[in-house]
């Protein structure tokens, strides 16, 4: 049975919410931050808009309102993209719960749609692995180049994927619509160039700064957008 509590005991169970929502909101700067400054690029200052970020007006696609969506837009016909790949997957493996990361393919040209409706198609199959790195092998490696989606299901055709049936999808309503889709996101953000990464919907990051700085960059607005979250009214204490 709770004791009924003291005018002394409600003060200092007002005091110890205010310490934990304290301790939440400062562990998550010092996460965002200890992030922000391991990653190197020697500049490690507070990123400033204009210089390192740009705000934007876009189409959040978000799904969970609890998780800060990070988008890059993408090509395998981009050699940038391709070195991008090393760093970006180093970062990924702190990406916090509280966030979430997607890509999407930036369709400049016909080539370069053709691209995007090959990674939008392995990734409706469940199969980016390893068919991913092996799209920026053939472009940047091997000097092939696609001319249709036949010559990328032949590509990819092996013992443990179907080339059938990836160019059955390739074909399909639902892959043409999501093609669709990625070149209005890439307008509707206004991505001039790849790669290009987009936080919360919002906020479009600078990478003539360095590959480095934009991840940084990154994951100083990550922490951002979920200090608000976390400053949130604390729930009492039991018995408060």
């Amino acid at each position: 049975m709770a004791k009924r509590q003291t005018r002394a005991d409600k003060k200092l169970n007002r005091a110890r919410n205010g310490i934990l929502g304290f301790i939440a909101i400062a562990g998550l700067a010092l996460v965002g931050t200890g992030i922000f400054f391991s990653l190197g690029g020697g500049q490690n200052s507070v990123p400033i808009e204009g210089e390192d970020f740009e705000l934007v007006s876009g189409a959040n696609t978000t799904t969970n309102p609890d998780q800060i969506e990070v988008i890059e837009f993408f090509s395998y016909g981009c050699v940038y993209c391709r070195n991008f790949e090393a760093p970006l997957g180093e970062w990924l493996d702190e990406l916090p719960d509280y966030a979430r990361f997607s890509r999407i393919p930036a369709n400049f040209s016909p080539s370069w749609a053709l691209l995007g409706q090959a990674y939008l198609t392995l990734a409706e199959m469940d199969d980016l692995e390893p068919r991913h790195n092996a799209m920026f092998t053939a472009i940047h490696d091997r000097g092939m180049s696609f001319k249709s989606g036949e010559e990328i299901a032949d590509y990819l055709d092996d013992d443990s994927f179907s080339g059938e049936e990836f160019l059955r999808l390739f074909s399909s309503l639902k892959i043409r619509r999501q093609t669709n889709q990625a070149r209005n996101l890439t307008n509707s953000y206004q991505i001039r160039s790849v790669p290009t990464l987009v936080v919360a919907g919002k906020y479009r990051v600078n990478m003539n700064n360095g590959m480095g700085r934009a991840l940084e960059v990154t994951s100083w607005l990550i922490a951002k957008e979920a200090m608000p979250k976390m400053a949130a009214p604390q729930a009492p204490l039991a018995g408060g």
